[in-house]
């Protein structure tokens, strides 16, 4: 008699956004509420976990610098594990899966067994810190480009020539810690230094802080990071803010004829 294949699950790899409820998405929410498994992050805040089913197990895999609970092997090893007794996983990250989350090798490994896997964005670092700053990434009339990177690439010194001159917004990731040593090969390689530039830390958090000067500055080590919490370095002038003077000229215009 031939045995009945076992049922497998399914996987929904969700970003929580900075970690808060204010912050999920309505799609991530049902997702947690219909989970069997929830597999969440050092940076999700209770406001989240209050909303996680009693009947879910719950499994905190949360990395830190130098502090992981689950090494990554462990966490998609869990997944699959799960997933294929017929359970519905969330993986539940900081931010969006798609940036800086290990997203690669999570999908490889359950395409690979055939599981199925749904995706939902989340609310990431660098939008979160811009909102932090009330500040554009963009202008329309100086700086219509963004460049997302790593603050700890090994590559960033191959890259530094072209950020130096680049028309836009440097994002680094993971920024914090290396914000002078970034800073200092920019100005090496050509930027200007009077380029505004800031720091956010724990962005979107009740305990955010943000320091914004110049890149000069941040080389120089003026600005240290206060915190020991996740960082965003930017770098750019649309960060100072854009002045639109066509669109500002218009407003006035506007407001004076209805006086």
């Amino acid at each position: 008699m031939m045995s009945t294949p076992a049922v497998r699950g399914r996987v929904t790899i969700a970003g929580a956004g900075p970690g808060q409820l204010e912050h999920l998405t309505l799609a991530t929410l049902r997702a947690i509420h219909e989970a069997d498994v929830i597999l969440y992050d050092a940076l999700i805040d209770d406001s989240i976990i209050a909303e996680f089913p009693t009947r879910a197990e719950q499994l905190f895999v949360g990395k830190r610098c130098g502090n992981h609970a689950y090494t990554q092997t462990m966490i998609i090893a869990a997944m699959i594990s799960h997933a294929m007794q017929g359970k519905h996983v969330v993986r539940l990250k900081g931010g969006d899966p798609a940036i800086f989350a290990h997203l690669t090798s999570e999908l490889e490994a359950l395409r690979e067994l055939q599981i199925e896997v749904r995706i939902l964005p989340g609310v990431t670092a660098m939008l979160t810190a811009a909102a932090c700053l009330k500040t554009p990434l963009t202008a329309r009339k100086t700086n219509r480009h963004i460049w997302v990177t790593d603050g700890h690439s090994p590559d960033l010194a191959t890259h530094a020539a072209a950020m130096a001159v680049f028309p836009g917004t440097l994002v680094f990731y993971m920024g914090a810690g290396r914000a002078a040593q970034i800073a200092q090969l920019l100005c090496a390689a050509g930027m200007r230094t009077d380029m505004p530039a800031a720091l956010v830390e724990n962005a979107g958090n009740s305990d955010a802080v943000t320091s914004v000067a110049t890149v000069a500055a941040f080389r120089n080590g003026e600005l240290a990071r206060r915190t020991a919490g996740p960082g965003i370095l930017m770098v750019g002038s649309a960060i100072a803010g854009e002045s639109n003077t066509d669109d500002l000229g218009a407003a006035k215009h506007v407001f004076a004829a209805e006086l």
